[in-house]
Parts: C-alpha cells; structure tokens; sequence
C-alpha cells in the first residue's frame, strides 16, 4: 500500500498426506510447459532503497506425488547490470509452486533475476 502496510493473504488446502500431496495447479493448465520459466515482477521505491517483487512461473514438484519427479528451481541469483551477484538464494522443493520472491536492495539499480531449477534450465529476467 502507499502507506508502506503490506497485506497478506490466507488460504486452507485438504489434501490427503498433507500439502506436499495437493494436486499441482500449475500441471493442470493446459501447455503449461510453454510458461515455464517466465518471471513478472515490478519494483517499488522505499525511501532511497528498493523492494522487488518477482513471481516465477515453475511447478516446483517435490518429488511427492506418484510418477512426478523432482522439478524445482534450486538456484537464483539477483545481479547487477555489470553482472556482480547482488544476493544468492537457494532454494528447495518445499516453495510454493509458482514461487514469489521479495528482496529489499539498496538504491535503485537496474538488476537481473537469474535462476536455474534442478534439470539444468536457466531463466533470466531484467528487472529495470
């Protein structure tokens, strides 16, 4: 919000086994495949600093559900514009499909997201 409150939402999931088990959203849509990878986000103005918010289209399968392996974004790196590492994360199959990644940085620079899941696909995206 403009007045710097963020709100969060809530939802309840039944699923047999527990969350690890729900049925994948992302998997149900049809050409799914065609999407994967694409990252949308924005970035907001916080005083002198920045807050991006970035939302990567992956189903981030756990390896849980029967005759589904593994498929999960492993690895991000946001970079500057000359390419130095801003921040690293690693990541594990327990995020949210379709994960959303908040980072707070200073200042305003042009960034990169950059991301690799554990089949070796690399996804980038310019975040100006």
């Amino acid at each position: 919000m403009d007045d710097g409150l963020w709100h969060v939402g809530s939802a309840r999931v039944e699923a047999a086994g527990g969350g690890c088990s729900a049925p994948s959203v992302v998997r149900a849509q049809e050409g799914w495949e065609d999407h994967l990878g694409e990252i949308f986000g924005a970035r907001f103005k916080v005083g002198d600093n920045s807050r991006l918010r970035l939302n990567v289209s992956h189903p981030m399968d756990n390896g849980l559900v029967d005759s589904i392996p593994e498929f999960y974004v492993n690895q991000a790196e946001l970079r500057d514009r000359s390419g130095a590492v801003l921040a690293r994360i690693d990541l594990f199959s327990a995020v949210s499909e379709n994960p959303t990644l908040t980072l707070g940085i200073k200042g305003h620079p042009e960034t990169q997201l950059w991301l690799r899941d554990n089949n070796g696909n690399e996804f980038t995206a310019d975040i100006p």
